[in-house]
């Protein structure tokens, strides 16, 4: 999976994972793009932050999201999208904050659905 391949498919798992929320309300949400602009690779806590599209009904909000790697990285290029793509059957990976308009991403420390 390259780069590119990656930000659509996240786009897609956060809309399913919005989707199978317990609060009502978050159902309605889904995501229309991801915007990464700056690569943390090196940092202590990794990470690539950006805007992400946020929508409720037709209305759309520019919110920020940070996503966290799981060990520092020389570059874009040793970067392994496919490990950061939660799968469909895990959990917690995603916390967010609606009035700062601001999500985490961090598929490290995901764990599987309860059946």
């Amino acid at each position: 999976m390259n780069e590119a391949d990656f930000w659509l498919r996240l786009e897609f798992r956060l809309c399913s994972e919005f989707a199978g929320m317990a609060d009502l309300h978050l159902r309605y949400l889904w995501c229309d793009g991801f915007g990464p602009e700056h690569y943390h690779l090196g940092d202590s806590e990794p990470c690539i932050t950006g805007h992400v599209w946020i929508c409720n009904g037709d209305k759309q909000d520019k919110w920020e999201f940070t996503l966290f790697l799981p060990r520092p990285i020389g570059s874009r290029d040793e970067i392994d999208w496919a490990s950061l793509l939660p799968p469909g059957n895990v959990t917690r990976w995603l916390a967010f904050d609606s009035c700062g308009k601001r999500i985490q991403i961090e598929p490290a420390v995901a764990v599987p659905d309860l059946a």
